[in-house]
C-alpha cells in the first residue's frame, strides 16, 4: 500500500444542497450518498466560490477567489469574454502538484478546468474521459443526442459591456431520453472511472476524479429514473415560485430569468425530473464508492464529494444558479480522510460527524494538497480543512465569502458574505440584501433597509470590504459605486494589469 493517500473527488453538477438527507427532507432518494455521508465529516454549511460552474471548478482547483484568477464567467461563446473564464499560466492547480508528488491522475466527466496552457498539457501524465468519448460510445449504440436547441429560450447576456441575448435551456425542456440509464452519459463515466479502479496499479497513489453532469439541464431523463417521481407528490418549498420585496430587479435582466413566469404548481413536473437525475447521480457515486470498496483501497482514501453551486429551482422566481440564495450558492461538502491520516488519533470513517464551521471551495486545493503530502498551488487564499475534519473544535473563521460577476459573458457583480447567522449580499448594480438565514432560512425578508438592523449591516459590509482588499479584488465598493455592466471593457483592463 503506498504512504501517501489514494485522492478521490466526487462531483455532480447544480445539485441542491437540501436534496440529500444529510441537509434536507425534500424525498429525494439517495442512499449511496446518504452511505457515504455516514463515513464522512459532513460540513454543515460550505458555499461556492462562485454560483457557476467554470470559474468555481477553477477555484477549487487553484485554492484563489475568482477575482484574484480573474477566471470570473464561463465565457465560451464570445472571444471577448474567453480570456475571463481561463486560468492563465501563472497559477497552478492541485493537479499539477499532485503530479509532481508522484500521483497517477485519471479524470471522466465534464472539462470546466480551463487554463492556458490547457490542463491536459499541465498534467501530461493524466487521462481524460470527455463527453466527445461519450458521444462516440452512443452513436455506437445507434443512438443520436436529441436537438440541442429544441427547449433553448432566449436570454440577456453581455459581453465586454455590450448586450446580445443567448438561448438558454429552459427549465420546462424535460425529454426522456430514447436510451436506457446504462447508456446515460453520468453512468457511462462512472463505468469509465471503475474500470480504472479496477485496473490500477495501487501500490502507487492514485487520484480519481468523476465529474458528472446531473442534475444539469437539459433535462433528459433515461427511464427509469424520468417516471421514478410523481409531481403530485412534490412538496414545493414555500419561497418555490415567489418574488419577495429586497430582490433586485436587475436579477430579471439576467440568464437567473429562465422560467421566472411559470405559476407555482409548474414547478412540480420540473421538481420530478431533477428529482430523477438526482438519483441518477447517487447512483453513480455509489458505484464509485463500492469499485473502492472491492479493490480494499477505501479506507486509505481521501474521498472529497461536492458539487459545483446549486440550482434555484424556482426559488424566488428564478432558475438556475448565478445568485447568492442558499439554494444556488450553498453546496454538500463530504470528507472521508484516509484511516491513517492523524497518527496517535483517531482517521477515516472515527472522523465522521458534523461540522459547523463554515468551509467554501477554496479551502479544497489546500485540503487535498496536505493530506497528499505535497506542496498546495503557491498564493493560496483558501485553508487546508484537515484539522476540522478530524477536530470538531478546530478554532476557524466564523464567516466565508463568494464573487459572482455574471454568466457566459461579465455582467452584474456582487460580492456576499455567509456567517453562521447572517447573509449579506452587496449588488454593485443595485439594493443590498441582509438575511438573518436562522430565522428565515428561504430568505424570504431581507433586513437590509430594516433599522433594527443597521448595525449588523454595517458590521458585514466592513468585512466584506476588507476582505475585498486583502484578496486582491479588482472591484471596490467605493470606487466603483455606480457601475452598470457597460463600463466592463474598461474593468477588463483593470482585471488583466491586476493578474500579470
Amino acid at each position: 500500500m503506498t504512504k501517501q493517500p489514494h485522492v478521490v473527488l466526487l462531483m455532480g453538477d447544480q445539485m441542491r444542497f437540501d436534496c440529500l438527507s444529510a441537509y434536507g427532507k425534500l424525498g429525494v432518494k439517495t442512499p449511496n450518498i446518504d452511505a457515504l455521508a455516514a463515513e464522512s465529516v459532513v460540513f454543515e454549511r460550505a458555499y461556492c466560490a462562485t454560483p457557476l460552474c467554470v470559474p468555481t471548478r477553477i477555484a477549487i482547483a487553484a485554492g484563489k477567489w475568482p477575482h484574484k484568477t480573474g477566471a470570473i464567467v464561463n465565457g465560451s461563446l464570445r472571444p471577448e469574454e474567453k480570456p475571463f473564464g481561463t486560468l492563465l499560466e501563472g497559477d497552478g492547480t492541485y493537479l499539477e502538484q499532485l503530479e509532481k508528488g508522484g500521483y497517477r491522475i485519471q479524470q471522466a466527466g465534464v472539462q470546466h478546468l480551463r487554463t492556458v496552457p490547457a490542463i491536459e498539457k499541465r498534467v501530461p501524465g493524466a487521462e481524460f474521459v470527455y463527453e466527445g468519448d461519450w458521444v462516440k460510445y452512443l452513436k455506437g449504440r445507434g443512438y443520436e443526442l436529441p436537438p440541442d436547441d429544441r427547449g433553448r429560450r432566449p436570454c440577456p447576456e453581455w459581453a465586454d459591456g455590450q448586450m446580445w441575448m443567448k438561448a438558454f435551456h429552459s427549465a420546462t425542456d424535460i425529454q426522456k431520453t430514447e436510451y436506457g440509464a446504462e447508456d446515460f452519459m453520468d453512468m457511462w463515466w462512472a463505468r469509465q472511472v471503475c474500470e480504472r479502479i479496477e485496473k490500477a496499479d495501487v501500490s502507487q497513489p492514485r487520484a480519481w476524479i468523476y465529474n458528472g453532469w446531473a442534475p444539469h439541464p437539459p433535462t433528459w431523463v433515461p427511464e427509469p429514473y424520468f417516471s421514478m417521481y410523481d409531481p403530485a407528490k412534490i412538496e414545493l418549498p414555500e419561497n418555490v415560485g415567489r418574488w419577495y420585496p429586497g430582490q433586485p430587479a436587475f436579477l430579471l435582466h439576467t440568464s437567473t430569468c429562465k422560467a421566472a413566469q411559470l405559476h407555482r404548481e409548474e414547478w412540480r413536473r420540473i421538481w420530478a425530473a431533477y428529482f430523477g437525475l438526482v438519483t441518477l447521480q447517487d447512483a453513480c457515486i455509489g458505484r464509485i464508492v463500492q469499485a473502492l470498496k472491492e479493490r480494499g483501497i477505501w479506507d486509505e482514501a481521501l474521498v472529497i464529494f461536492t458539487m459545483d453551486h446549486g440550482e434555484n429551482l424556482g426559488a424566488h422566481c428564478l432558475s438556475g444558479k448565478q445568485v447568492m440564495y442558499e439554494e444556488s450558492a450553498r453546496v454538500p461538502l463530504f470528507i472521508k480522510p484516509p484511516a491513517s491520516s492523524a497518527p496517535g488519533s483517531a482517521g477515516g470513517s472515527a472522523c465522521a460527524g458534523v461540522r459547523q464551521q463554515i468551509a467554501n471551495h477554496v479551502d479544497l486545493a489546500a485540503t487535498i494538497c496536505e493530506y497528499a503530502g505535497v506542496e498546495p498551488p503557491a498564493g493560496q487564499q483558501g485553508r487546508s480543512l484537515k484539522a476540522v475534519v478530524e477536530n470538531a473544535g478546530a478554532a476557524w473563521e466564523d464567516a466565508t465569502f463568494a464573487d459572482y460577476h455574471g454568466e457566459q459573458g461579465r455582467s452584474y457583480p456582487t460580492r456576499c458574505i455567509f456567517t453562521s447567522r447572517y447573509k449579506y449580499i452587496y449588488h454593485f448594480c443595485g439594493p443590498d440584501e441582509l438575511y438573518d438565514v436562522v430565522e428565515d432560512p428561504m430568505e424570504m425578508k431581507s433586513l437590509a433597509n430594516d433599522a433594527a438592523f443597521a448595525g449588523v449591516k454595517a458590521k458585514l459590509k466592513g468585512r466584506l470590504a476588507r476582505w475585498m482588499k486583502e484578496t486582491g479584488d479588482f472591484m471596490d465598493m467605493e470606487k466603483d459605486a455606480g457601475f452598470e455592466p457597460r463600463m466592463w471593457k474598461e474593468v477588463g483592463l483593470r482585471i488583466r494589469s491586476k493578474m500579470l
